[in-house]
């Protein structure tokens, strides 16, 4: 499911991008699938129809959705992550979310990690 998080700093198209890769990655979308058309995720996501388009051309540009035209957006090809780093990370949040560290310190302690150049 892809939502717009309309305080973030991200700008929404690369929310969408960003959201759609996640959804490949965890299985929910798989090569073949139809993305929602362009006027029907804008009028969901109440955002301008241009911002959808820029995500899916972004999205077509790295290889992952392809335009079928007077069909729609497919995806393409998976994301390649191996099944161990996904439950990897799923086991990683569990046990962050039972030690009671809130996500938003779970995830500037990620980003600093993810920046240390010695990792």
């Amino acid at each position: 499911m892809i939502r717009v998080d309309r305080i973030s700093p991200i700008p929404v198209y690369k929310q969408i991008v960003l959201q759609v890769k996640k959804e490949i990655i965890l299985g929910r979308l798989r090569k073949g699938d139809k993305l929602p058309s362009i006027r029907d995720l804008s009028n969901k996501l109440n955002v301008n129809v241009n911002t959808v388009l820029k995500a899916y051309e972004r999205l077509c540009a790295e290889g992952i959705v392809a335009s079928e035209q007077g069909k729609g957006f497919f995806i393409k090809e998976d994301l390649e992550i191996s099944k161990e780093a996904i439950k990897l990370l799923k086991e990683a949040a569990k046990m962050l979310k039972n030690c009671k560290i809130e996500m938003s310190l779970a995830l500037m302690i990620i980003q600093e990690v993810w920046s240390d150049e010695n990792v």
